[in-house]
């Protein structure tokens, strides 16, 4: 019997030996810390303080130096990182069915090693393996794994609503399969900054304007508007029941019939706590404009080297409507419209006769008609560096008054003076994908 037992012992015992030669399965990154409403607090002022346009363009952030991303994608990858710096958990419902979650504690990469070509001298080429993935490539292979089975739909159930009063740094407004904004930073004055990258996915210096999203939430399920990330523990709670969720910016958008602008109102008034000056509000204003319109630029030139490169690689000259989709600005164009109408309105108040700041002239130059101040002066302030190629700018009076006259075109099939109004002739689309939008 006792022999028995021995044998038996030394069985287990060699069991034991051989299970611990088995590599233990890695997370990508271990959370030794939990969330808190301290942790919460951190995260707002990181991302007031560290979270920045220019956050996936810097060499020395190999993490996530070089990502292409969209809006979507650059909202997940901030909670990531800040997540993954401070060794807590991250964790997001799984859209793709196979897990409850997708979390840091997947062990998808764990001993990965990509494969890679190398050509040789003689034309041919070498397959080889890479080395293992660091901690850090685990991550940015985590943020990429992400951005490709997730949208701004995904954001709906990974996010709750919250009140007006309590929107800070790092929350978002989402408008689901159409764009999210990243909350930068509220100022005491309640104004806000906002950061967004766009379609489509791209390495690009994300978009910060120093104004409200030019929204209002208005879809009748519920799911755009101001929005937080879940507390983990509550990733399959109706975004309407997490605790501290809020409902109320609906009410306050039906009240004020849908109007943006009002909203926007509604909800500086709602996180001041000292007064705007009108100056310094007319300021921030005309500065959001001119970032809104340089920021079209962009847009507007992955059109039309899309288009380019179209025409040259498939000898296409018509963009399929998905394509038309994503490349081009009906919707940027109307917001850029109204922010000109918002800027105009702020001649109306009171005390704008005894308001004295430094672009108050350059505002009633681009509005009031007769002025005589030079496009050379009004560039000064704000210029729009519309064509890069051809080393020619416009100022806002100019751009406004394409808008006025309806001149300017969405469609990314129009040349670039047609597309910036530029063009006296109207601009008659030629393909079905602009006929069908």
């Amino acid at each position: 019997m006792v022999k028995r037992i021995t044998r038996r012992l030394t069985a287990i015992a060699g069991l034991l030996v051989g299970l611990s030669a088995i590599p233990a399965q890695a997370a990508i990154w271990e959370a030794t810390n939990e969330w808190t409403e301290a942790h919460e607090t951190a995260y707002a002022e990181w991302v007031r303080d560290n979270f920045d346009k220019d956050y996936f363009h810097k060499p020395e952030e190999q993490t996530v130096f070089g990502l292409a991303l969209d809006c979507s994608d650059a909202i997940y990858a901030m909670r990531i990182m800040y997540a993954y710096e401070n060794s807590l958990p991250f964790a997001i419902n799984d859209p793709t069915g196979k897990r409850r979650t997708l979390s840091n504690d997947l062990t998808k990469w764990d001993g990965y090693r990509d494969t890679r070509r190398h050509e040789n001298d003689d034309g041919t080429w070498k397959t080889y393996k890479g080395p293992e993935y660091t901690e850090s490539d685990k991550v940015r292979a985590f943020i990429e794994y992400v951005s490709d089975v997730t949208s701004t739909l995904n954001l709906v159930q990974d996010t709750y609503p919250v009140a007006l009063d309590d929107i800070k740094p790092g929350d978002m407004f989402l408008l689901p399969r159409n764009h999210a904004y990243i909350v930068k930073d509220v100022q005491p004055t309640g104004a806000m900054t906002t950061l967004s990258h766009s379609s489509p996915r791209a390495w690009r210096i994300m978009a910060e304007i120093n104004d409200f999203p030019a929204e209002v939430a208005e879809d009748s399920r519920k799911r755009d508007g101001y929005r937080r990330f879940k507390p983990i523990e509550h990733l399959r709670t109706a975004p309407a029941k997490v605790p501290g969720a809020s409902e109320e910016q609906w009410e306050i958008a039906a009240k004020l019939g849908g109007s943006r602008e009002a909203f926007a109102l509604a909800t500086q008034e709602a996180l001041a706590t000292v007064k705007e000056p009108i100056e310094q509000k007319a300021s921030r204003l005309f500065a959001s404009l001119c970032d809104y319109a340089v920021q079209r630029v962009d847009i507007v030139n992955h059109g039309l080297n899309y288009l380019a490169r179209m025409e040259e690689n498939n000898s296409r000259q018509c963009m399929s409507i998905g394509e038309y989709g994503e490349y081009s600005t009906p919707g940027r164009d109307k917001k850029l419209e109204a922010k000109f109408r918002l800027l105009d309105a702020m001649r109306s108040n009171p005390s704008w006769e005894n308001a004295n700041f430094s672009e108050k002239p350059v505002i009633e130059a681009i509005f009031a008609s007769g002025n005589e101040m030079s496009e050379q002066e009004i560039g000064s302030f704000c210029a729009v560096p519309f064509d890069i190629y051809g080393g020619r700018n416009m100022t806002l009076r100019e751009l406004y008054r394409g808008l006025a006259a309806g001149r300017l075109v969405s469609d990314p099939h129009a040349p670039l003076d047609h597309r910036w109004g530029l063009a006296r002739e109207a601009w008659t689309p030629q393909c079905q994908s602009a006929s069908r939008s």
